[in-house]
């Protein structure tokens, strides 16, 4: 080779050699470029791109997101075009830790856990995003400067962000998404008072259980409550308040992190469950069914079956025909010692609902086609749905009511994904809303004025949204799934068999073997942290 043949060699080594460092460098890399990517303004890019998505979705939505109103407006005008890889709520979280654990990985993860952000983005699965936000993303950064508890709920310990979330900063959210409902036409059939006490309730679920409340003629086949044992919004929480604790793993107290199913108000609450149970006054469902078959229980039928029942709202899940014939919720009932409690929850926030992954060739026209799901009045219409919202010449927004053909929760989330993607919902919005009052004895849990019923019972035990090391999750995961499964099996068996007072030492004994005090450790060092950090 000649000494010109060599130079040419050795320049186009340097070039090729500039060209990876920038492709690596995290300014847009050569098929962004390639694809004409603008840093502002429409297209998102000159040459349409896709991305897929993989996620779960709201049965009532269907899983043709790219046909809701609400993603047509995202994606209008962006040459972004979406793939979507939907499962059901169900499937997903087996699903989702199938695709992290193959490493076939879309371009974009939705609804993650915390844990699987922390070390997916520790390992590199994820991309860092705190610099792409910065950068390109606009509404969610004045989001995050308006609240500054969402972006320390989204940053990793390592200093970086790796996930953007779904949150809902509405003050209303503070109230607990777990309530009893009461059919109030029963009650007064049974000529019984709003329960105000568990001995109350007791009495009100009897009177349901041996009289013939939906006139049929047979006085057998009412069911007087049901749940979903371990459900969040449908089991049993609410009435946990009633003993002086929350159905909570971890709760805190005077700083102090506290192991709840360890505690003598845990074994009362299950104690007072069993006393239900052993009368036959809980559906003996509610230790097997899930939430589909409960919405079916109480809605179907051209009269009510059921007398009492758990859940986040009653108009949105039952019968149009007897909806109302449940009023409102109850307020915390007292319990034997006087005890009447609901937690002051964190507000509504999915920290992982949105991860770019590393495979993902458009990181930059990602997080500017993303943005727009975080603008203020595209984050109330992924919230609220916008077939419901009418925006009137003062800035305002009217609340457009179900049509006859929807239930109200059918209505809310026809046109958008719902809690299944992101948004950035701000009190500010909620004000904005002219929201349907409420009618004398029918309160709603979407109400403003349920919360402030409630704000005299909340306590603020529970545990805050916080992230942890990576570390710190390794050794969350050696505990917790074994002190889980033998937990939630020991507070069934007590439920529908009784005998918590004569195995309980033995099962304190148990849950310390297993380590429940690292377990409890884990979560009081990241709460001591978390707490350090927001005092500097």
């Amino acid at each position: 080779m000649n000494m010109r043949n060599k130079r040419a060699g050795f320049m186009a080594a340097v070039l090729s050699a500039i060209l990876l460092l920038a492709g690596c460098s995290g300014g847009g890399d050569s098929k962004g470029a390639s694809a004409g990517f603008h840093e502002t303004g429409l297209p998102i890019v000159d040459k349409p791109i896709s991305l897929t998505i993989a996620g779960t979705y709201d049965e009532r939505t269907g899983t043709n997101w790219n046909e809701l109103e609400t993603i047509k407006e995202i994606n209008e005008g962006t040459n972004v075009q979406i793939k979507w890889n939907l499962s059901p709520g169900t499937d997903w979280a087996t699903k989702r830790n199938l695709i992290i654990a193959s490493g076939d990985l879309p371009d974009v993860l939705l609804e993650l856990s915390s844990s699987q952000v922390v070390t997916g983005g520790a390992d590199g699965m994820f991309i860092p995003l705190e610099n792409l936000i910065e950068k390109y993303a606009p509404n969610l950064t004045n989001f995050l400067n308006k609240y500054p508890e969402v972006r320390q709920a989204i940053t990793a310990p390592d200093g970086h962000i790796y996930s953007l979330p779904m949150a809902n900063m509405s003050e209303y959210k503070h109230a607990d998404g777990n309530t009893l409902w009461i059919n109030k036409e029963w009650l007064k059939k049974a000529g019984l008072e709003m329960p105000k006490t568990t001995e109350e309730l007791t009495k009100a679920l009897e009177a349901f259980k041996t009289m013939d409340m939906d006139g049929d003629g047979n006085p057998n086949n009412e069911i007087p409550l049901t749940g979903v044992f371990g459900d969040s919004q449908y089991g049993f929480g609410y009435l946990f308040g009633s003993f002086n604790t929350i159905d909570e793993t971890f709760i805190v107290q005077d700083d102090k992190v506290v192991f709840v199913r360890a505690t003598e108000e845990f074994k009362n609450t299950v104690k007072y469950l069993h006393s239900l149970y052993e009368k036959g006054l809980i559906d003996p469902d509610s230790m097997t069914q899930n939430s589909t078959q409960l919405i079916a229980k109480v809605s179907s039928g051209k009269k009510a079956s059921v007398g009492a029942f758990f859940a986040w709202s009653a108009d949105q899940i039952t019968n149009a025909d007897y909806r109302w014939d449940y009023g409102s919720p109850m307020i915390p009932l007292a319990g034997p010692d006087g005890s009447q409690i609901t937690p002051r929850n964190n507000l509504q926030m999915t920290p992982g609902m949105f991860v770019i992954t590393k495979v993902n060739p458009y990181p930059e026209a990602t997080m500017r086609w993303v943005d727009r799901a975080y603008e203020p009045e595209m984050s109330m219409k992924l919230r609220e749905g916008p077939n419901r919202l009418k925006k009137l010449a003062d800035g305002t927004y009217d609340t457009i009511p179900n049509p006859d053909n929807y239930t109200a929760g059918e209505w809310k989330v026809k046109e958008t994904p719902y809690n299944d993607f992101v948004y950035g919902f701000s009190q500010e919005m909620r004000d904005k809303q002219i929201l349907p009052k409420a009618e004398p004895g029918q309160l709603d849990p979407d109400f403003d004025e349920w919360y402030e019923a409630l704000v005299p019972y909340m306590k603020p035990w529970v545990y805050p949204n916080i992230m942890f090391t990576d570390a710190q999750y390794k050794s969350i995961e050696q505990y917790q799934t074994d002190i889980k499964t033998y937990t939630d099996k020991m507070e069934a068996q007590w439920i529908a068999k009784g005998g918590i007072d004569e195995e309980w030492n033995t099962y304190l004994e148990t849950l310390n073997k297993m380590g429940l005090s690292d377990y409890t450790k884990v979560y009081q060092d990241g709460y001591d942290t978390n707490k350090a950090n927001l005092a500097k």
